[in-house]
């Protein structure tokens, strides 16, 4: 998933096509599978293409490892509810694991959140989200169906199951409310600055963050993101390395405040409900 995250990463930003061999980028020789292999073949080949023998970016190694924790990290928080649902759940967790560091790298190099990688990311997180929710809700009717009890919770004889339906259906919904919140309240930022305050691929990056996290779980996500880039926004003017009315990439904040969220949200939700009690 890291050498994925970086191929988009780097072939969304020089516009290059997703499809075809992974290559070097200085000698642009096409990779053998051997020389692929995540982490091992960096350290194996010494940081250095087989072929032209120039050092590879430590970037790619970096990638590498820090996908593998964060994946590997997920599927550790879930190994003790473990079923066919929460192993959908983590697919596509995994995708929006992914989509987020593709959108950090293209972030942190260009400032640019490309529309090819957002724009598709939304819709196939809609999709799935939609495929989970129905597969839930259906697999629900089947099992009271074929029990003798299920079928009297059943419409008409009980309004158990529309119940449950709409809770399955609960993260779909507020996914879908709280990416039109999201997008809408990073556009009206634009307005309001004249672009200087966010940027049209922010506006996606927050649709997407909506959509994939849901209520109340997004807006934590974004407040967190405002809170660390408002800190290192003060850390840079501290040491001069910007001054007041510098634009700074924003897109990789995002990313770090849904990655906070996706892995303690609901840990900081209770804490945060515990000192308002």
């Amino acid at each position: 998933m890291g050498s994925l995250s970086l191929v988009l990463a780097d072939r969304s930003l020089t516009k290059k096509t997703f499809w075809g061999r992974s290559y070097c980028p200085q000698c642009k020789k096409n990779l053998r599978w051997y020389d692929l292999f995540p982490v091992l073949s960096y350290i194996f080949l010494k940081g250095r293409c087989r072929y032209c023998h120039r050092k590879i970016n430590i970037e790619y190694l970096a990638v590498e490892v820090i996908m593998g924790l964060l994946v590997g990290f997920l599927f550790w928080q879930s190994s003790n509810n473990f079923n066919l649902f929460s192993s959908a759940d983590l697919l596509v967790k995994t995708f929006f694991i992914t989509i987020l560091i593709v959108l950090f790298i293209t972030d942190l190099r260009k400032m640019l959140i490309p529309d090819r990688i957002i724009l598709p990311a939304i819709l196939i997180g809609f999709i799935s989200l939609c495929l989970l929710t129905i597969s839930k809700i259906a697999y629900l009717y089947y099992y009271l169906s074929q029990n003798q009890i299920g079928k009297y919770l059943l419409p008409p004889h009980s309004d158990y199951f529309l119940r449950h339906a709409i809770y399955s259906a609960y993260p779909l919904l507020t996914g879908i409310l709280m990416g039109l919140i999201i997008g809408g309240f990073f556009w009206g930022l634009i307005i309001i600055t004249k672009g200087k305050g966010m940027g049209g691929g922010d506006v996606k990056l927050g649709a997407f963050i909506g959509l994939m996290l849901g209520f109340p779980q997004s807006l934590v996500a974004i407040m967190s993101s405002f809170i660390l880039g408002a800190f290192f926004s003060l850390f840079l003017i501290a040491f001069k390395k910007k001054h007041f009315g510098q634009s700074i990439a924003f897109g990789p904040f995002l990313v770090l405040g849904s990655l906070i969220v996706l892995f303690w949200g609901n840990q900081i939700i209770d804490w945060y409900l515990k000192l308002r009690s």
